[in-house]
């Protein structure tokens, strides 16, 4: 290809096989769409993909986590930590609750949750959400030893087990994520009432139950679909094809962009460059997307830029500066990948 000739190339893109594309039809097909029929069959598939006792999944992953915070116990005027490197959506989840994100900075090694960077503010805080961001793990650990109510979020880093130190893990299954089911989430538990919780917050029109679950503030409706239920039953069998398939494209980056140093993920979710001392990861992104090539700095938003809040993190601002995020998924091809890496060396 010449080089003459501009490409687009997309940041992220649904990936599936033919295979979960007959599935999703064969239950279209079947005339069934409530999600009876295939939902208890995909939850439990997911319950052992986790390696969870209890599975259940939702109509976004924002309802996944809405479902987790309040079968966590999560009330109004509660404490929540949240690390200002995560999306909105899990700000507005505790807000929708009555309770209060708490912001932290992010690590210095890591742009991810770090009990060491907690300050005076969390006096008070009894629920932490730890997101594993962009195929990296966090250390629930120091969480754990702080007597934190750890909610997992583990959207951006999906893989066959989850940490028994968090009290409940989210998932998200919309078309950005490693897996996707059209749009839907899944929350997975292994204590036996949380679940029960989990069931009654996303059933609206069930009795009231009482018990454990009598303080639920309210209830929400987030149901999926058969053809949803098909799809990721298949996403989940054909889950280490999804992973083989990014990691070439890993290796094949590694290969052509030589020297460039990246963060080492867990789960191929996101390439995450680091870029040498005094190249600004912003600026580059903008110059690349004028070549047609959707880069973002960090691939993240900062939660105090994006929403208008004040505070000083000053480690997540750094990142932000450092790491450049390149297209990465399953529908990458090699001229595609060519074109990225050719445009970034011009740049560099």
């Amino acid at each position: 290809m010449s080089d003459n000739v501009q490409m687009k190339v997309s940041h992220s893109f649904p990936g599936y096989s033919e295979g979960v594309v007959e599935a999703a039809t064969r239950a279209l097909q079947d005339g069934c769409f409530s999600g009876d029929r295939l939902k208890v069959e995909v939850e439990a598939r997911l319950a052992s993909f986790t390696h969870a006792g209890y599975a259940q999944v939702t109509g976004s992953g924002f309802a996944a986590l809405q479902a987790a915070l309040a079968a966590a116990g999560v009330r109004a005027a509660e404490k929540v930590i949240v690390p200002v490197v995560t999306c909105p959506s899990v700000y507005h989840a505790v807000r929708s609750l009555g309770a209060e994100p708490v912001l932290m900075d992010v690590g210095t090694e890591l742009p991810l949750l770090d009990a060491d960077r907690f300050s005076a503010d969390i006096t008070g805080a009894r629920f932490v959400i730890a997101p594993h961001m962009f195929g990296l793990s966090v250390d629930l650990l120091p969480l754990h030893e702080r007597d934190l109510i750890i909610i997992e979020d583990c959207a951006q880093r999906q893989r066959p087990e989850r940490d028994p130190l968090a009290a409940v893990s989210v998932y998200s299954f919309s078309p950005t994520k490693l897996q996707t089911m059209g749009y839907g989430g899944g929350v997975v538990t292994d204590n036996a009432t949380v679940h029960n919780r989990i069931q009654c917050f996303l059933s609206p029109d069930e009795a009231e139950q009482g018990g454990a679950v009598d303080d639920l503030p309210f209830r929400i409706h987030a149901p999926v679909a058969d053809f949803q239920c098909a799809m990721l039953l298949a996403q989940l069998d054909r889950y280490q094809d999804t992973i083989t398939r990014r990691q070439v494209w890993v290796e094949e980056y590694d290969r052509q962009l030589g020297d460039l140093q990246r963060l080492q993920t867990d789960v191929p979710f996101r390439y995450l460059l680091r870029l040498p001392e005094g190249r600004s990861a912003p600026e580059l992104a903008q110059a690349l997307q004028q070549c047609g090539v959707s880069a973002w700095p960090l691939a993240s938003q900062l939660l105090h830029r994006t929403l208008k809040l004040s505070g000083d993190y000053p480690n997540a601002e750094r990142w932000q500066q450092q790491l450049l995020s390149l297209p990465l998924h399953e529908g990458l091809e090699q001229t595609s990948v060519n074109y990225v890496c050719r445009q970034l060396l011009a740049l560099l």
